[in-house]
C-alpha cells in the first residue's frame, strides 16, 4: 500500500516536492503519503450561538448516528457512524447549529484562547469558518473584525456568519499587510491563517492543489506570510496572543516566517508553549533547520500536525507581543 501511495502522489508531483516532503516528514513520511489517499472521517462542531450541544447530540442519538468527542479539540465532534449527508438532513444542521470542519482547523481558533468581550482580529478570514468559531467562543459579545482582500470571497464570509448567528463581527475587505497602519495597537487577539501552498491538504482525488505546486510560489506565498504577520502584529496590544497557521509543510512558510519576523529589531515578540489541551497525538515540534539554514529563534513551541483519520497536514505557533 505504501508502494501505490507513492506511485500515487509520484504522478502529480515533481521530484523535488517529493524530496522536501521527505526532508520535512521523516518518519511520517510514508503515513502522509498515505493520507492523500485515504478519505478522512468526518469532523464537525456544536455551535452555541444556535443551540446548546445537548440538543444537538439528542437529535444524533435520536437518528442513532454515532460520534466522539474530540479530547484536544474541545466542541469538536467525529461521526464514527453515518455520513455527511445524513448529518446535513438533521433540523440542527439547517438551522447553523452543527458545522462541518476539519480538527485542525478548529484548533487554531480555540489556541487563540478568547473570551467573551475582547476585541479580535481575524486578518484572513474568508470563509468564515474559524471566525464563526470564534464569535461562538467570545459568547457573541466584544469586537470581532473580520478582513479579507477578496471581495468576492466575502459574500461566502458574510453568509456564513449569518448561518452561524455570528452578530459581533464587522466584515472587512483590505490587504491584510496593510491593517496596521489603520489598527495599530487595537487588539486582544489576532488570528493569522494565511494563504499557503496547502501541501497538507493534499488529496489525490483533488490533484489540482499537487498539480500547481512549485517553490516559486512557496517563496511569492512566504513573503506575503511574512507581511500579513508582521502586520498582525503592529495590530495587537501589548501582551496580545496572536495565531499564526498554515496548512502546509514548507518550512518556508512556516517556521522560518515567524523566524524572520520575530527577528526585526522593530518587533518585539516571543513564541509561547501552546496549552496540553490542544495538543493532538499526531504533533510534533517545528523544524529549527531547513535547506542548511538555521532559525535564530526558539522555534520549538510551535507545532506540525501530521495528517491522520480526522486531521489534515497543519502548522499553528502561538505568539505573544512583549513591547
Amino acid at each position: 500500500m505504501e508502494d501505490q501511495a507513492l506511485q500515487s502522489v509520484r504522478e502529480l508531483l515533481p521530484s523535488k516536492a517529493i524530496e522536501r516532503l521527505q526532508l520535512s516528514l521523516g518518519n511520517d513520511f510514508q503515513r502522509t503519503l498515505q493520507s492523500f489517499l485515504e478519505e478522512r472521517k468526518i469532523t464537525f462542531r456544536v455551535n452555541t450561538l444556535r443551540a446548546s450541544a445537548k440538543n444537538v447530540l439528542t437529535q444524533l442519538d435520536k437518528e442513532n448516528l454515532k460520534y466522539e468527542s474530540i479530547p484536544w479539540c474541545p466542541s469538536g465532534y467525529v461521526l464514527e457512524s453515518g455520513t455527511m449527508r445524513e448529518l446535513q438532513s438533521l433540523d440542527a444542521y439547517g438551522a447553523g447549529a452543527i458545522y462541518i470542519q476539519e480538527a485542525s482547523s478548529m484548533l487554531a481558533s480555540h489556541i487563540l484562547q478568547v473570551e467573551p468581550g475582547m476585541s479580535v482580529l481575524d486578518l484572513c478570514a474568508a470563509p468564515g469558518s474559524k471566525t464563526s468559531l470564534i464569535s461562538m467562543l467570545m459568547n457573541n459579545t466584544g469586537t470581532l473584525v473580520a478582513n479579507d482582500r477578496s471581495r468576492t470571497r466575502l459574500y461566502r464570509l458574510r453568509s456564513i456568519l449569518k448561518h452561524q448567528g455570528v452578530e459581533n463581527a464587522e466584515v472587512i475587505c483590505s490587504p491584510g499587510e496593510e491593517l496596521g497602519k489603520t489598527y495599530s495597537d487595537c487588539f486582544d487577539r489576532v488570528l493569522v491563517d494565511v494563504p499557503c501552498s496547502g501541501e497538507g491538504r493534499f488529496r489525490i482525488d483533488r490533484p489540482l492543489r499537487m498539480l500547481n505546486w512549485s517553490e516559486r510560489e512557496i517563496k511569492k506565498l512566504a513573503k506575503l506570510q511574512g507581511q500579513l504577520l508582521s502586520s498582525a502584529f503592529r495590530c495587537v496590544k501589548v501582551g496580545g496572543l496572536i495565531v499564526y497557521s498554515t496548512c502546509t509543510f514548507a518550512a518556508e512558510e512556516n517556521e522560518f516566517v515567524i523566524d524572520k519576523v520575530i527577528s526585526k529589531k522593530t518587533i518585539s515578540a516571543e513564541l509561547v508553549e501552546i496549552p496540553t489541551l490542544f495538543v493532538p497525538e499526531s504533533a510534533r515540534s517545528g523544524i529549527n533547520c531547513w535547506n542548511e539554514k538555521q532559525c535564530k529563534t526558539d522555534i520549538k513551541f510551535s507545532m506540525r500536525i501530521v495528517p491522520d483519520a480526522i486531521s489534515t497536514g497543519f502548522f499553528i505557533a502561538l505568539l505573544r507581543r512583549t513591547a
